[in-house]
């Protein structure tokens, strides 16, 4: 009997550890995966160099890796953000298991996997040779606000699987997958020692506005604190005088005007010089003739000067950005502008930017000229303002005197009082006298 006992007990553990031993992630047996997942999960995706992207009948997006870079060769072969196809890359490298959910092709449209809701992704080597690909469906529920989980489906597989990958997102698969989601936006960057000091605005017909940085040394007050003065000297100010300090100031100037920007357009001035820091764009065209997109006569020409800041000494660099024809939206208004740069390198490159973008350009010589103060209202007789109203005197305050040269006020008799009343008719309590005071008649 107790034989029969330990081989039982013995035959319970073994099972037991082979039911934990095959335990998966999810909590469940882990199953056999399929043919299609096992290649996909053994799969070498950095060795990929085109990356396909696409949902339903839609046009595919094409990421391709050439000279080291990636571009976006759906999109004329213009610069692809340079972290998008890494974190894709990433992102499906990391997949390693799954829990299957469904079987059948049936079920494809309940985890949006189908040939119509599914996100395709592809992966290519070199030579074109495929490496792998997956459908990526809706997001799932996650218990672990920290794991992301989608619903996936791997190469021509019809098993639905749930995984935990950021793909959707790095794949940016939210809405619409077009072309300009993949660029690189920022077309032109000054690096951070560098600063413009000189912006030219030019259109036809009319007189260039010119606004210039520039700086001068201005006294400062003795008991100026020790943090300030560091900085200054951090500045490179050890040249400048003792006692002073560099503050920067702008000059704007249109044909024979010039006018130094005062405080309160001062940020105005800034802003808009400071918008060649940096160019960020919407949308690229194809790369043909400049008129065709209103650019061999721009409607707008910005041409700035920039060197390395506080060095007047250093090297001019120059850039110039061209504004073209208007892209209109389906209601006929403007939506975006078409816009290239010149110098090196930009020949040929179409770009477009919103119009909130072109509109920040768009400045005149009347946006940096001192606000219209208002008129002070002229003074009539007797010290009172033209064109105001007249100042009616209300009834006396109990306890108080009326005011001096105010019209005195009637007094009324109490209807109930009889002939018998107090001498002359007067109110209870009114005063014999001259100065006296009336009370209210309604207490």
């Amino acid at each position: 009997m107790n034989k029969t006992i330990t081989v039982c007990l013995g035959l319970v553990l073994v099972l037991g550890a082979v039911y934990f031993a095959s335990k998966g992630p999810w909590g469940q047996i882990e199953e056999e995966k399929t043919a299609g997942f096992k290649k996909f999960r053994d799969t070498d995706f950095s060795a990929a160099k085109r990356i396909e992207i696409g949902k339903g009948k839609g046009d595919r997006v094409k990421l391709e890796k050439k000279d080291g870079q990636w571009v976006v060769a759906s999109a004329y072969g213009y610069k692809a953000d340079p972290k998008v196809a890494e974190d894709i890359i990433k992102s499906v490298s990391g997949i390693s298991n799954g829990e299957e959910v469904a079987e059948l092709k049936e079920s494809h449209k309940n985890f949006e996997v189908d040939d119509v809701r599914g996100s395709r992704i592809s992966f290519f080597s070199g030579d074109g040779k495929e490496l792998g690909a997956l459908v990526v469906g809706k997001t799932a529920q996650s218990r672990d606000l920290n794991k992301t989980l989608v619903f996936s489906r791997f190469g021509s597989d019809d098993e639905t699987y749930r995984i935990a990958s950021k793909v959707r997102s790095d794949a940016k698969l939210w809405g619409k997958i077009e072309n300009k989601n993949y660029l690189e936006k920022e077309i032109f960057k000054l690096e951070s020692e560098e600063e413009v000091f000189e912006l030219r605005l030019s259109r036809p017909g009319q007189d260039d506005l010119l606004v210039e940085r520039k700086s001068e040394e201005v006294p400062v007050e003795k008991e100026a604190s020790e943090d300030a003065e560091k900085a200054e000297k951090k500045e490179g100010d050890e040249n400048k005088a003792p006692g002073t300090t560099t503050v920067e100031y702008f000059v704007a100037t249109s044909g024979s005007k010039t006018q130094r920007v005062d405080t309160e357009k001062e940020w105005s001035a800034k802003s808009l010089v400071d918008k060649g820091r940096s160019l960020r764009i919407e949308d690229v065209s194809e790369p043909k003739d400049l008129a065709s997109y209103g650019l061999d006569k721009p409607q707008l020409k910005a041409s700035y000067r920039y060197r390395v800041k506080g060095k007047a000494d250093a090297p001019v660099k120059e850039l110039s950005v061209l504004f073209g024809n208007a892209v209109k939206d389906e209601k006929g208004e403007d939506k975006e502008y078409f816009l290239t740069l010149t110098g090196e390198g930009n020949a040929g490159r179409i770009y477009t930017v919103s119009k909130w973008t072109y509109e920040g350009w768009d400045k005149k010589f009347e946006d940096f000229l001192p606000d219209p103060k208002e008129k002070e209202p002229e003074e009539g007789a007797g010290g009172e303002a033209k064109g105001a109203a007249p100042v009616i005197p209300g009834p006396p305050v109990p306890g108080n005197k009326p005011a001096a040269g105010a019209p005195p006020v009637e007094e009324k008799k109490d209807s109930s009082a009889g002939a018998g009343s107090d001498a002359g008719g007067k109110l209870p309590g009114a005063g014999a006298e001259g100065g006296g005071q009336s009370n209210p008649s309604d207490g």
